[in-house]
């Protein structure tokens, strides 16, 4: 769609750019409270299980899905370790002001 940026500091711009809008979707998606995605339930049900932060179930899963991403002869790059390491965090920064709260029904 786009060409690679020459210049490295707008692929630095574009990939953190990338990373805070995959935690603010993130966090907005959840927040709405329709239900998360697979990898997102996993680490809000952990979250919730184990009283462990967002930030620090999310960082674990994605640090442990690239150890083992790279155990299976993947490459990580630059990229890979910054979305690993901020994912969590920025996605816990951007998740209490967007989560909508849901009354229960009322019975009658």
């Amino acid at each position: 769609l786009f060409s690679e940026p020459e210049p490295l500091v707008l692929q630095i711009l574009m990939m953190v750019a990338g990373v805070v809008l995959n935690a603010f979707a993130t966090a907005l998606y959840i927040g709405a409270q329709l239900g998360p995605g697979p990898r997102d339930g996993l680490m809000t049900g952990l979250a919730h299980r184990t009283r462990f932060s967002v930030r620090a179930i999310r960082t674990s899963l994605e640090v442990a899905v690239v150890a083992i991403g790279w155990l299976l002869g993947g490459v990580v790059g630059v990229g890979t370790v910054v979305f690993a390491l901020s994912i969590g965090p920025l996605t816990q920064a951007f998740l209490p002001p967007l989560v909508v709260k849901v009354d229960p029904p009322r019975n009658g």
